[in-house]
């Protein structure tokens, strides 16, 4: 009979990736680990704007998950979770069948929801998953003027700053294609200033941005439905006109974490902040698929973005390190605590890109940091991605 600690990982992306890679390199032999992912590929969505210009290849930002197999010896199950049973700590799938874990570390991410806004499947592109970003490429590369529209449907949404890097950055290649002259851009979203998770000071800096490229910024703006060459918004009077339509789709915690009755009134599973627990023992939660009330925040919850998933993955791991073992494996001796903070880059083209980076938890209010478009950061991106697409596997 097996003694070693089961552990399941649900989802194969940032979040997931680092929590069972870390608990394998401090445990080793001690542990068994199974991360599950319908996929069976690891996929960089911080890459996908760059993707959609043709600036880099399908290949280049996936890696295949069973290499952690073969160099890490985690069991990699390409599977779909069914359910998820809490009490009974275990998880059915759909062809291996009933999997019990003495822990287990939710980092599903989201699911989205389009047939929620009418018109939204037959009309609108977006960059959320590879295939979608590949499509809109082919958009991209065809379209020769007119109003391109770019919004966001709904909040919460993983990546804060990717719409308006999309924005910014198809307003560099239609220039540099020769076009521009030929283009209006028009932004909406239902927030009131862009990126409101990092402040007003931050939010201003990047409104600027969008204006001195002449892309016209309409705020406060909920989508009710689509149709072909029109967006129509709950307020029931704005209507925008496209020519090219890229919005954010809702996002929606996955079906299994809400049929377990794991979500709460967020729509999300709430965490504690500093530990990544939830209600239920020997549960986690990382990435976008929890929820982190922030203390008198910008904005009532952390927002979701793939450097607090990494972060929060290193935590739990740690922690669960020294619970399962009495040790944490290498220099880590104590728990940790997670501290919220967290970074991220926003490219706005010409070989450029603003940071971002601050202490989302921090009291009273976040600490945040903005480092204006350079070079440097643009670089620093480049580097991110190496990083990514190689420590891991």
């Amino acid at each position: 009979m097996d003694s070693k600690t089961k552990v399941i990982v649900l989802g194969g992306g940032i979040g997931g990736l680092a929590a069972s890679g870390l608990l394998k390199d401090k445990l080793k032999q001690e542990i068994s680990v199974q991360l599950i992912d319908r996929k069976k590929t690891f996929d960089f969505p911080p890459s996908y704007p760059w993707l959609m210009l043709g600036m880099r290849k399908k290949e280049q930002v996936q890696k295949d998950l069973d290499i952690l197999r073969k160099k890490k010896k985690i069991e990699v199950l390409n599977d779909e979770v069914l359910s998820i049973d809490v009490e009974g700590k275990s998880v059915l799938t759909t062809s291996g069948g009933r999997l019990s874990f003495d822990y287990l570390v939710i980092a599903l991410g989201v699911e989205y929801s389009p047939e929620t806004i009418p018109g939204f499947s037959e009309h609108a592109h977006h960059i959320y998953d590879l295939e979608s970003a590949l499509k809109f490429k082919e958009a991209v590369e065809t379209f020769d003027g007119g109003t391109i529209a770019i919004g966001i449907s709904r909040t919460p949404f993983k990546c804060p700053a990717a719409p308006y890097e999309v924005a910014l950055l198809l307003d560099d290649y239609y220039s540099k294609k020769g076009i521009r002259d030929k283009i209006k851009f028009a932004f909406f979203t239902p927030e009131a200033i862009p990126v409101p998770a990092v402040g007003p000071d931050v939010g201003n800096k990047v409104l600027e941005l969008l204006k001195s490229r002449g892309i016209n910024y309409h705020p406060k703006l909920k989508v009710k439905e689509i149709k072909s060459g029109e967006i129509f918004f709950e307020d029931g009077v704005e209507v925008i006109s496209y020519d090219l339509l890229f919005c954010v789709p809702p996002h929606v915690a996955p079906e299994p974490v809400r049929k377990a009755g794991l979500t709460d009134e967020t729509g999300w599973i709430t965490v504690n902040p500093s530990t990544l627990e939830t209600k239920h023992d020997g549960i986690y939660a990382v990435g976008d698929v929890a929820s982190i009330k922030t203390p008198d925040g910008y904005v009532p919850f952390l927002p979701k973005a793939g450097v607090f998933a990494h972060g929060q993955a290193e935590v739990v791991a740690n922690n669960l390190a020294i619970e399962i073992s009495g040790r944490g494996g290498g220099k880590a001796k104590q728990k940790k605590e997670w501290n919220g903070q967290g970074a991220c880059f926003l490219e706005v083209g010409k070989g450029q890109s603003a940071f971002v980076k601050g202490k989302f938890l921090a009291k009273p209010k976040p600490e945040i940091e903005f480092h204006m478009p350079g070079k440097v950061w643009h670089m620093q991106k480049v580097a991110f991605e190496k990083y990514w697409m190689h420590h891991w596997f």
